[in-house]
């Protein structure tokens, strides 16, 4: 240990090798994506905290290049992480009102009405924020809105949820 921080006390640039760089090209824009809620939140910037991982793994290597053991030990921390953020929170968003309705809307394939929103609060939720709510959910693709024309009276809103997330 006294080794690698006197090796790591050394100023000098630490690259990849050529087949990290390929690696690290492959899987950058797979960790630098943007994951909805809680989970996501957790996970943020995975690209940056797996360099520096790898990097500390190269360094107690005593290696001037971060080599590709290097890079997918790194990996395998972060897949660990990622899997445990998502053990935790599960798909929360973080929004005790948008959580509540997406809960209801994964048991209803054929999708909510504001009125069923609505009357899972007993209509004690003011339309801003179910409103508010469902634009959370549509904007992390967990739900999408259809107009359905009624046979009688006027067109209904349907929020239906996303089959990828409601697995």
């Amino acid at each position: 240990m006294r080794l690698a921080l006197r090796f790591a006390q050394e100023h000098r640039p630490i690259a990849f090798d050529d087949t990290a760089r390929e690696r690290w090209i492959e899987i950058y824009e797979q960790l630098s994506s943007v994951r909805p809620g809680l989970a996501g939140a957790a996970t943020a910037r995975a690209e940056a905290h797996t360099v520096r991982l790898a990097l500390i793994y190269a360094l107690l290597d005593l290696s001037e290049r971060i080599c590709l053991e290097h890079l997918e030990a790194a990996l395998a921390v972060w897949r660990y992480s990622a899997d445990s953020a998502a053990w935790i929170f599960g798909d929360s968003l973080g929004d005790p009102t948008a959580d509540e309705i997406w809960a209801a809307a994964k048991d209803r394939p054929a999708g909510l009405t504001r009125t069923d929103v609505s009357d899972m609060f007993s209509r004690n939720k003011k339309r801003r924020e179910i409103e508010r709510a469902l634009g959370v959910l549509e904007d992390a693709g967990r739900l999408r809105r259809e107009t359905r024309q009624a046979e009688r009276g006027r067109a209904a809103e349907i929020w239906i949820p996303v089959l990828a997330y409601a697995a």
